[in-house]
């Protein structure tokens, strides 16, 4: 490996990937597609100082990364270890925002926004920025100098979305163990645990499965009321037919199977 790479402490299996970027930006220094593939970071060797340098990411190499984005995004990290399991130690950068955890890229692992959480991102089909760059001032450096690892199983099928529902990891999990977690997270995945289930319809069990939906915000998330409220009737929206909330008889009857899942074993 150039003695560059070596001063930045970078993997050496990066250097295939490697891509110059142009200074005080993330922009590539030449015409670039995926395709391509990377420079092997020849112009950034030259002038470390003024390029920024990135590595190209999955499927156009082995790697995938966990962009945690700021406090919030940390935050939420914090809340989906403490219901799977810890990140295993793995190769992290300090970005001017947040961090970057790179893993092993494994098929089938997705590109996503703000899919497992409020600011934490899936980054592949593209690169990243390596310790080094600035952006305005701001470096991107090494948090944790180790090898790149494998992702744990929980995140890969996140990542992957090969599940009909986002669940607990554990069915005796019960909502006591989740005291770590932040609230307001909680009515988020909650939300997204709910857009999963099938829809309640007449005449095919649709007042247990109503009670399933019920249950889940009670006893899994352990949501108040008022929010377990505002995610029925989002989920009402796609019952067949939906209850007449504006009738009053309806509007009773339906928001009463929150109290009925308390007691209610499933």
């Amino acid at each position: 490996m150039p003695k560059g790479l070596q001063e930045m402490r970078f993997p050496s299996e990066f250097e295939p990937y490697l891509l110059t970027i142009q200074h005080n930006s993330k922009k590539p220094l030449n015409k670039w597609s995926p395709q391509s593939g990377g420079d092997g970071g020849r112009n950034w060797l030259r002038r470390p100082n003024y390029y920024n340098i990135a590595v190209i990411l999955a499927p156009f190499s082995p790697y995938f990364v966990l962009d945690i984005d700021g406090e919030k995004g940390y935050k939420n990290l914090q809340s989906l270890q403490i219901a799977y399991r810890k990140l295993p130690r793995t190769f992290t950068v300090k970005s001017p925002s947040g961090r970057h955890y790179y893993f092993r890229y494994q098929q089938g692992i997705k590109r996503s926004i703000g899919w497992l959480a409020p600011s934490i991102d899936i980054i592949c089909h593209g690169y990243t920025l390596l310790p080094g760059s600035v952006i305005d001032g701001k470096r991107y450096e090494v948090l944790e100098d180790a090898p790149i690892v494998s992702a744990p199983d929980w995140l890969i099928k996140l990542a992957s979305n090969t599940s009909k529902q986002i669940d607990m990891p554990a069915k005796n999990k019960t909502a006591a163990q989740y005291d770590g977690e932040d609230y307001e997270f909680k009515v988020w995945r909650a939300r997204r645990y709910v857009e999963k289930m099938a829809p309640a319809v007449q005449g095919q069990g649709g007042h247990t499965q109503l009670l399933c939906v019920c249950h889940a915000l009670r006893k899994k998330f352990d949501l108040d009321i008022p929010d377990c409220r505002s995610i029925l009737c989002e989920y009402n929206a796609r019952c067949i037919p939906p209850w007449r909330l504006d009738v009053p008889r309806e509007r009773y009857d339906f928001f009463r199977k929150l109290s009925e899942a308390e007691k209610w074993h499933g």
